[in-house]
Formats: C-alpha cells, sequence, structure tokens
C-alpha cells in the first residue's frame, strides 16, 4: 500500500488532533502538523508531500500568503492544496481562489465529505 503524506498547517492543537481521527479512518495516510507558516516552509523542503491542508489564521502567515511561498520552498505545483478555514463559504472560496489553492474545506468538517474530499484528491 503506498502511503500519501499530507501536510496540515494549523496552529490549534485541537483541530489537529481532530484532522488526525479523520485521516486515521483512511488507511494509507500519514499526518504531519506544522504549527507555523515557518514550520510548514522548513517541512515541506525536508520531505515529500502528496497533500496540503492550511489553516487560514496562522500566528506568522495567512493561508492565503502562505501557498505561494510553500510552492516556492519546495511543494510542487502537482500537490494538491486546500484552504481549511472557519471563514464563511464565500469568504472561503475567495480566500482559496485568490490564494492558488485547488479548493477548500470549511469547519466544522463534515465528516462524510471529508473523506469524500480525500479519496479525490489522493485517488
Amino acid at each position: 500500500m503506498t502511503m500519501h503524506a499530507v501536510l496540515y498547517v494549523e496552529d490549534d492543537p485541537v483541530n489537529a488532533l481532530l484532522m488526525q481521527g479523520i485521516l486515521d479512518l483512511r488507511p494509507g495516510l500519514r499526518l504531519q502538523v506544522a504549527r507555523s507558516g515557518a514550520e510548514a516552509l522548513r517541512l515541506v523542503a525536508e520531505q515529500r508531500v502528496d497533500l496540503l491542508l492550511c489553516d487560514q489564521r496562522l500566528p506568522d502567515a495567512t493561508g492565503d500568503t502562505l501557498l505561494g511561498e510553500l510552492r516556492q520552498a519546495g511543494l510542487a505545483a502537482t500537490v494538491p492544496a486546500l484552504l481549511v478555514t472557519a471563514e464563511s463559504e464565500y469568504l472561503a472560496a475567495d480566500l482559496a481562489r485568490r490564494g492558488g489553492f485547488d479548493g477548500y474545506w470549511s469547519k466544522p468538517l463534515d465528516l462524510a465529505a471529508t473523506l469524500r474530499s480525500l479519496e479525490r484528491w489522493l485517488g
């Protein structure tokens, strides 16, 4: 079985735990959590990432501006990137589009929809 590496840029430990619980329901996924934009930049330079999940509000960055920096730091253009945010649906869609994300997930996450989306992005 192929292991897919998922990087979640999220500073809230509860949200990170919830995401781990969701990803645990799908075999073959390994979650790495970066608690800041700076940590995410270091991680994408050091290891393979198959899917990027990025919170909008981080202590040192905003998700919609961080993606471009992550791409420059080594995150391949072919790696799907999703903005994960508690913003309204309209604002989330706008931030994701402006930031170059492939899509977005709205918090609180819908379990069934999140699992379907993982299937779509990781096959």
